[in-house]
């Protein structure tokens, strides 16, 4: 009996130990890179201590921390917290850490906001996964401060305003995503730094857990979808279409559209150095995919969103260089508002709407996917209030998830 009881353990062990191993042999593929990289940067950082804004400290602990976190982070998911929380390093805590996101919203909890599974499938995107709040903490930690390695030996030196970074990296993620609707063959991948990005390859991309990428994924399957149709409409009345995106940060759905034909001209306003870093990114990008050189790129316009009055003068210039009537216009808000001073964003849309009657091109469209404001929750009511006031009439209403939670045409 003894001799098999200690069989008996002998064989529980090594079971234990197969699967230990056939762990880590799956996690060491995806994260091993990373932390190679973490531990290669931590040395030429040391050495090179004024080429990277980071204290060489957190390089010392970085590679603990990635190992630490490589377990869980395929655990994490999107939580109802989106790029404006983040900006300023850190996150909203639950009271509950076991709660999921999800669970504060839907009809059956009183909430004007829809559980983001209901928004997946409005959109065809596949689902976010639940996690708690401390998981998804984690995978924000992890992602932040491995944003600074990923471009250590970038030559653009992109800045990161307003999470500009990692929402550059979560659309290439989803943009390489061969089942999503937004995918784009690649295209935001192209203006990644040239090693570092292979860590989200088409190959490597479907073992990222549907976290942040996802929940940015969302809004950007709502734009194109609601610009395509917008198009659809106004191309059959025999419009060209004017393409006017303000705070695209390093978005490419400009570039995207105008290769596809589905707009013939575009415009970006944003801060200045954003401007100039994009012009760097095009630069990468033409070197990649060559043939764009033959498509009339954005044209990109330097402007703080939060001066009214310049971004009037701007949209003035922008709307006078053609004739009124042979374009339509659409103008795009995504995940910009939240970082504005109070009053801009109803500011933005009532301005963008005297122009246009100034300018006699009353023919425009509103596409979001943003944070409006005196809208605490996802209202229907409230948001056509809201849009009126400031002079356009609601066409869509698609609430979902996030600070960036409204979503919408008018």
């Amino acid at each position: 009996a003894e001799v098999n009881n200690t069989i008996q353990q002998q064989s529980i062990r090594q079971d234990k130990m197969v699967q230990r191993r056939i762990h880590i042999n799956f996690q060491i593929p995806l994260y091993f890179p990373v932390f190679l990289i973490i531990v290669i940067s931590g040395k030429f950082v040391r050495i090179h201590s004024d080429a990277f804004p980071v204290p060489i400290k957190s390089f010392q602990v970085l590679g603990r921390q990635v190992l630490s976190s490589a377990s869980a982070i395929h655990q994490q998911s999107s939580k109802d917290t989106e790029k404006g929380d983040m900006s300023k390093g850190s996150l909203k805590h639950l009271s509950n850490p076991s709660l999921t996101r999800g669970s504060n919203y839907g009809e059956n909890n009183n909430s004007s906001i829809p559980q983001p599974f209901e928004v997946a499938a409005k959109l065809g995107v596949k689902p976010t996964k639940e996690a708690s709040a401390k998981e998804w903490q984690n995978a924000w930690k992890l992602l932040k401060r491995s944003l600074p390695i990923l471009h250590l030996f970038d030559e653009c030196k992109p800045v990161d305003s307003s999470l500009n970074l990692a929402c550059m990296w979560w659309k290439a993620l989803s943009g390489n995503d061969k089942s999503s609707p937004v995918f784009d063959d690649g295209l935001s991948y192209d203006i990644l730094p040239g090693g570092s990005r292979l860590l989200v390859n088409k190959r490597l991309c479907r073992f990222f857990p549907r976290l942040h990428h996802a929940n940015v994924e969302l809004r950007t399957a709502y734009l194109d979808g609601a610009i395509k149709e917008i198009v659809a409409r106004e191309v059959n009345e025999g419009q060209k279409i004017r393409l006017v995106c303000l705070g695209a940060g390093y978005d490419l759905r400009s570039v995207k559209l105008l290769a596809k034909s589905v707009v013939d001209i575009a415009y970006e306003l944003d801060l200045e150095q954003v401007v100039e870093t994009k012009q760097k990114l095009f630069g990468r990008l033409l070197k990649r995919r060559p043939w764009l050189v033959n498509i009339l790129m954005p044209k990109l316009i330097p402007i703080n969103l939060n001066d009214i009055i310049q971004v009037r003068e701007q949209l003035k210039g922008v709307l006078s260089q053609s004739n009124a009537h042979d374009y339509h216009t659409i103008f795009v808000f995504e995940g910009v508002m939240i970082y504005l001073d109070e009053g801009i964003p109803s500011g933005l849309l009532k301005t963008i709407s005297s122009v246009l009657k100034d300018c006699g091109a009353d023919n425009a469209t509103l596409c979001f996917a943003d944070r409006l404001e005196n809208i605490p929750g996802g209202d229907f009511d409230a948001g056509i209030k809201e849009l009126g006031t400031n002079g356009w009439e609601m066409i869509d209403w698609c609430p979902k998830p996030g600070l960036a939670r409204h979503m919408g045409t008018a």
